[in-house]
Parts: C-alpha cells; sequence; structure tokens
C-alpha cells in the first residue's frame, strides 16, 4: 500500500469520525431542547389538566353542598375561559400559568372536602 493510499484512507477515518461526532451532538441538543419544552410546560394550564380538572370539579359539585357547588363553578368558569384561550393559542407564549387556576381548585377542594387532582 502506499503512502499516499494510507493518508486518503486516514483522512476518511477522521472524517467519518468527525461526521459520527457532529450528528451525536445535533441529537443531544435534540433531546435537550424537546426536555426544555416539556420543562416550561410543567407550570403551564395545559389541555389535560384543565379536562382532569373540571372532571374532578363536576364530580365534587354533583355530591357536595351549596358552598361546595359555588367554590366548584368559580374554578369551572375560569377553565373554561382558559380553554378557549388555550384552543386559539398559536405558540408556547400564549399559554396561561396554572398558578390561578390552582388557587381556584385548591379552595373548591377545601370546600368539597376533596383533593386536587394532580
Amino acid at each position: 500500500m502506499s503512502d499516499t493510499t494510507r493518508e486518503e484512507l486516514a483522512f476518511e477515518r477522521v472524517e467519518t469520525e468527525y461526521k459520527r461526532g457532529v450528528r451525536a451532538a445535533v441529537g443531544i441538543i435534540a433531546v435537550l431542547c424537546g426536555l426544555c419544552v416539556l420543562a416550561s410546560l410543567s407550570g403551564c394550564l395545559t389541555a389535560t389538566k384543565i379536562n382532569r380538572w373540571e372532571s374532578a370539579l363536576l364530580g365534587w359539585a354533583r355530591k357536595g353542598g351549596p358552598e361546595c357547588v359555588e367554590s366548584a363553578k368559580v374554578a369551572s368558569m375560569y377553565l373554561v375561559n382558559a380553554n378557549r384561550t388555550l384552543a386559539g393559542a398559536t405558540s408556547a407564549l400564549d399559554l396561561a400559568t396554572d398558578g390561578k387556576a390552582k388557587k381556584l381548585m385548591q379552595d373548591a377542594a377545601a370546600k368539597c372536602g376533596e383533593v386536587v387532582p394532580k
């Protein structure tokens, strides 16, 4: 084997390793971006959370007293409006935080003798 062929093979090996490294870096960056998106949504009022909380409120209101029903109604109206906002959202920046909804749910849960679902 000539020196030129050895040099070409060595260059091809280095080039191949470089491409593998770049692909691995791109993959790692993509995974990190996905995890960042998930982490940023953890405090947002998502459709799943709205559905879960609305279902809980409905059950609480059916079996609760007048104070429970009124508190559940207030929380439910907030969630309905949040759901409308979510339906019109065009980016993650349009999503509301779950702070106020969580507070309303905790108030309703306390008045109904229940626990807010996760």
